[in-house]
């Protein structure tokens, strides 16, 4: 996982071209003025879903996985909580299995890193089992997911 600051994100270039597709998308973007919902970048490669909502209380919250898409979650303005473990974490229980439509695998987890995410950006991937959209102090958030596919 990767953690930063929005400014900062043009450092990260160079990890792979998927990657550099969403950091050029964002660095040449308004994302406040993107349109709600989904918004192709590069085909089946590299696209954002933009959303505002309130977040939830922690116990409506889950844990995650994507086996073939990073997420790059953007938060624009506002504030959650964000959560991350590794997948060897021997406490991990798996609530819903891989769904391969979605893309997602659903867990819950006796323990995990929790932290602020507040106008920045937490880019994670597959083995990174991670949990967003968790209320701070009952504002709302305006958020961007960028879904990078892995490449090989």
């Amino acid at each position: 996982m990767i953690l930063g600051k929005l400014k900062y994100i043009g450092r990260y270039k160079g990890i792979s071209k998927n990657i550099d597709t969403a950091i050029d998308y964002i660095l040449n973007n308004d994302l406040m003025a993107l349109p709600k919902g989904k918004t192709i970048i590069d085909g089946d490669n590299v696209w954002v879903n933009r959303d505002t909502y309130v977040a939830k209380p922690l116990e409506d919250c889950f844990f995650e996985n994507h086996d073939k898409y990073m997420d790059l979650q953007v938060v624009l303005k506002g504030q959650e909580y964000f959560a991350y473990t590794d997948i060897s974490n021997p406490t991990l229980k798996v609530t819903t299995p891989y769904n391969t439509e979605k893309d997602v695998t659903k867990y819950s987890a006796e323990q995990g890193v929790f932290f602020i995410l507040e106008e920045g950006f937490a880019l994670v991937y597959p083995e990174d089992i991670h949990l967003a959209k968790c209320d701070v102090n009952g504002g709302t958030v305006e958020k961007c997911v960028f879904k990078i596919k892995i490449e090989d």
